[in-house]
């Protein structure tokens, strides 16, 4: 059986990058990459191991949003290994916000 999505999913541009503030037990902010994205919920990856729970996402000149962590899992890419995150958001995103993270420079 192959992956079931109630939202349709998006890939992002390798060059969108997020902030993701009170993920880890020492540092406030952590940079983040979004690789995909949906109207509730977003893929990323960080070097840093993240706790799961609640935080709050700045992405580009969009307003903070606050996030749930709820998947993760471990991945190497060039011989590192980094982790990936999925997150829930709160509310829906808006066809707007959607399409200006995808396309973010």
């Amino acid at each position: 059986m192959g992956e079931v999505r109630r939202w349709q999913r998006y890939k992002c541009q390798s060059r969108v990058k997020g902030t993701l503030y009170w993920a880890h037990k020492i540092f406030p902010k952590v940079s983040i990459q979004i690789t995909d994205i949906s109207e509730r919920g977003m893929g990323f990856i960080s070097e840093w191991k993240l706790e799961e729970g609640i935080g709050e996402l700045k992405v580009n000149s969009m307003p903070k949003l606050r996030v749930e962590i709820r998947h993760k899992g471990e991945v190497k890419i060039g011989g590192r290994v980094r982790y990936r995150y999925g997150l829930a958001l709160r509310r829906k995103l808006h066809s707007v916000q959607l399409s200006q993270i995808k396309r973010a420079a």
